[in-house]
């Protein structure tokens, strides 16, 4: 009795499977993409809490909240991305931290990934883009 070989036709859609899930903080003031990328995580088994700036992602954090990574706007009232981003790391914070922007232009995208980005793509995000984040953060 012989056994086939696994294949995969989708190899970047592979994730590897952990007993914990993923805690993921969505910091997007924009209800649509809010939606959007909530509505992602969650097809890909991660536990998703949403706050609309970044002065609530932080006031998490210093309320004792942690998540394994945060999807940061880059603009938004009160406290935008870069600001909070900032802030977070300079509290201590080690969480994957992923960039997300309509900004297109390299130099606003150098200047957000400086302020303590692991990474930033533009928006909405997409299957591909979020396998690629997942994956690089189960396998750090």
């Amino acid at each position: 009795m012989g056994f086939g070989k696994a294949t995969s036709s989708s190899k970047a859609m592979k994730i590897i499977d952990t007993e914990k899930k993923i805690s993921v903080l969505i910091v997007e003031d924009d209800p649509l993409i809010q939606k959007i990328h909530k509505v992602m995580m969650t097809k890909f088994g991660t536990e998703v809490q949403v706050v609309a700036n970044g002065k609530e992602a932080v006031d998490l954090y210093r309320s004792g909240a942690s998540f394994d990574l945060i999807l940061m706007d880059f603009e938004m009232p009160i406290m935008d991305g870069f600001e909070a981003t900032k802030e977070l790391r300079s509290m201590g914070v080690t969480s994957m931290i992923v960039g997300v922007t309509s900004r297109s232009q390299d130099s606003e995208i150098q200047a957000f990934m400086k302020s303590g980005l692991n990474a930033c793509y533009v928006k909405p995000l997409n299957a591909e883009k979020v396998t690629v984040v997942l994956n690089e953060l189960k396998n750090n």
